[in-house]
């Protein structure tokens, strides 16, 4: 009875990771591919304002219906705390590239570009070993702690 409880405990904490794990993995996904599908129609030669409206379309709309913002609702309540609190700011600062592409026609290597996009993905790789360090077993947390 006692190994049967602690069977089940252990399931049930495997499901809550995989879960996590999933939902981890698709904000990551879908930040690193709307900067992607932002960065290509933002470089292309077109007028302001098909370009600014390409660059929102882009951030916005996920051909595999995952956009940032809907994950982000997802990790609200599937991350604890200080996952999502470190996951928002990184949401918000692909939001300032977004802006940034769609208002002027700027190069990957400009000033401008760099200035902004660079924070996002320190804040993203922060984001990312966060998220690892919280799908670690719990017994390797704590051996990394003494």
């Amino acid at each position: 009875m006692v190994a049967d409880v602690f069977r089940s405990r252990r399931e049930q904490n495997q499901q809550w990771t995989d879960t996590k794990r999933a939902v981890y993995v698709r904000f990551l996904m879908s930040l690193a591919q709307a900067h992607s599908r932002m960065v290509v129609v933002a470089f292309r030669e077109q007028p302001d304002a098909v370009r600014r409206q390409a660059v929102h379309d882009a951030f916005h709309n996920d051909p595999q219906q995952s956009d940032a913002k809907s994950v982000l609702r997802e990790l609200a309540i599937s991350a604890p705390d200080h996952i999502y609190r470190a996951a928002q700011p990184v949401y918000d600062q692909l939001r300032i590239a977004r802006d940034l592409l769609a208002e002027q026609p700027v190069g990957v290597e400009s000033a401008e570009y760099q200035q902004v996009i660079r924070p996002f993905f320190t804040s993203l790789e922060a984001l990312q070993q966060l998220m690892r360090d919280d799908l670690k077993p719990t017994t390797s947390r704590r051996a990394g702690r003494a």
